[in-house]
């Protein structure tokens, strides 16, 4: 159960992490009204940030149970 929990908060998180990301970069980027094509594939950026992200929070819960276990 303590293994769903974590996958849970890890998949969570990296979802929220994603959808922040990629409103970030939405919302910080020059918007040109003559050229409505957006600069970025958008459908790309999720989930790349999102394998991203679940890689980065695994390795770092990964690392707090080595750390609290010594």
């Amino acid at each position: 159960m303590a293994r769903v929990r974590q996958f849970a908060l890890i998949v969570g998180l990296s979802l929220l992490g994603s959808f922040i990301t990629v409103m970030v970069v939405y919302y910080l980027l020059p918007f040109d009204p003559l050229d409505p094509e957006p600069t970025i594939n958008y459908r790309l950026l999720f989930p790349i940030v999102f394998v991203v992200i679940c890689g980065a929070l695994s390795i770092a819960n990964i690392a707090g149970h080595r750390e609290s276990s010594q």
